[in-house]
């Protein structure tokens, strides 16, 4: 019982400090800029333009409420490319504080998704800004959290494993990065995969696939997704969640003389 005690306590320390970093590097980002948050939201409004017209020419419009479909499937996927790129190079760029500060590494990756999640915030009140406007039910975005933690989990099982790898691998950043460009070609964000075809075949192995659908099912088309499904996403994202903290933990201690 004391075991538990100390093992939540710990648990509890790192979340508050993974928090604190979270913060003061976000504003440590935003210092000096004349537009701070407002360029979290520029990328992904102008990408949402470009696509917006592109994906209406290749699905010819026949994807219902197509901006809300693009917009939600586009911000899940820069969330996911963003902390995951970041990781790749979050224990070399936080060296100085693993080599003489006796902070727990798995706060510096927390603390590196954490700061993210304050820019997609602001990106779900735009896309609930979207909602109002296509007349979908605002009460259906309330299911977004709880998918959500799901779809975090398994960025951060994603984020533990790539800021093990990137103690070791150099140019891992590149390598994900084109990684990131593949992924978001294989996953539907911009256009509809048929049912019934090889590709969709090949979709059932790609994760972000699943968040994205059952994401648009539940909140733009009021569709509750097979139980099978939930029940997949939730097995993927403990899965991936423990095998990367896994990895980090067995490597974390080898992590200051690497670096």
């Amino acid at each position: 019982m004391e075991q538990i005690k100390i093992l939540l306590k710990n648990i509890q320390k790192t979340l508050s400090l993974s928090f604190s970093l979270a913060v003061a590097q976000f504003k440590l980002r935003n210092e000096g800029s004349y537009l701070g948050i407002f360029w979290y939201l520029l990328e992904p409004l102008s990408f949402f333009i470009i696509l917006l017209f592109l994906g209406g020419v290749i699905s010819n419009n026949s994807i219902d409420k197509y901006p809300l479909y693009l917009f939600l499937g586009l911000i899940m996927y820069n969330f996911f490319l963003a902390v995951t790129n970041s990781a790749t190079s979050v224990m070399s760029s936080n060296s100085g504080f693993i080599k003489s500060i006796k902070i727990k590494p798995e706060a510096f990756v927390l603390a590196n998704a954490f700061q993210f999640v304050f820019s997609h915030i602001f990106e779900i009140i735009i896309f609930a800004v979207f909602m109002v406007f296509y007349g979908v039910n605002l009460a259906f975005l309330l299911f977004y959290p709880v998918i959500f933690f799901f779809f975090f989990l398994f960025i951060l099982g994603v984020s533990f494993t790539l800021a093990t790898l990137g103690v070791y691998l150099i140019d891992l950043n590149n390598i994900w990065q084109v990684i990131g460009r593949f992924l978001f070609f294989a996953t539907p964000i911009f256009y509809l995969i048929p049912k019934n075809t090889w590709f969709f075949s090949l979709s059932v192995f790609n994760p972000l696939y699943h968040y994205t659908s059952i994401s648009r099912d539940i909140i733009i088309y009021d569709t509750l997704p097979v139980f099978r499904g939930m029940f997949l996403v939730s097995i993927i994202s403990i899965i991936i969640f423990f095998a990367g903290l896994y990895i980090f933990e067995k490597n974390k201690s080898k992590f200051a003389e690497k670096l």
